[in-house]
């Protein structure tokens, strides 16, 4: 363990490959990330830690993690702990690569609307949102500001987790039917090439 707390005390973006989503390429039962086990266990200290975790640390896991669920097809079931973190310990500055990984899959998305972040940042982040949305001209990103806004307005009532369910790792689903407009599957896509 010490040599987990050594790395991450230490860390810069130099070491960025240690964590890095490393794919093998395959899904499914042939699913490999070579830097999961290592990187999972860094998060793991690093949510019980977060205050003493440099701030380009926690955005290389949850980016990583965010990469890994667009493979994957699920999310860790730290990513929602993951992002809390970020925002706890970043604030404002943590907002772009929470966007990004927030904004990153289906998967991502719906696991952010767990996130239990203390109601005095709420509105700092919103602002901070709101402010950035009015400097960006890149349309991805203005997108992803718009829903990161929206996931914050919900976390601020009590609705951010209507209509989601958690399904635990290798629980057995059957009769399972799309409920939007196929419209609504392509623009998703079309978002997220």
């Amino acid at each position: 363990m010490s040599d987990i707390i050594e790395f991450i005390v230490h860390y810069t973006p130099m070491e960025r490959e240690k964590i890095a989503f490393a794919w093998n390429g395959k899904h499914a039962a042939e699913f490999i990330d070579a830097n999961q086990s290592f990187r999972w266990t860094v998060v793991k200290e690093c949510i019980d830690n977060s205050e003493r975790v440099p701030l380009s640390l926690l955005e290389d896991l949850f980016l990583a993690d965010a990469h890994w669920a667009v493979q994957a097809w699920g999310t860790p079931e730290h990513f929602a702990q993951l992002g809390c973190a970020l925002l706890v310990r970043g604030g404002s500055d943590a907002l772009e690569s929470f966007a990004k990984g927030f904004n990153a899959s289906f998967d991502t998305f719906g696991a952010c609307h767990d996130i239990q972040l203390p109601v005095d940042l709420l509105p700092q982040l919103m602002t901070s949102v709101r402010e950035m949305h009015a400097c960006v001209t890149d349309e991805r990103q203005k997108v992803e500001l718009e829903s990161t806004l929206q996931l914050f307005q919900k976390l601020e009532g009590p609705t951010a987790t209507d209509g989601w369910v958690k399904i635990a790792p290798k629980t057995e689903v059957s009769k399972i039917r799309v409920v939007w407009p196929r419209w609504h599957h392509k623009a998703w896509a079309w978002f997220f090439r």
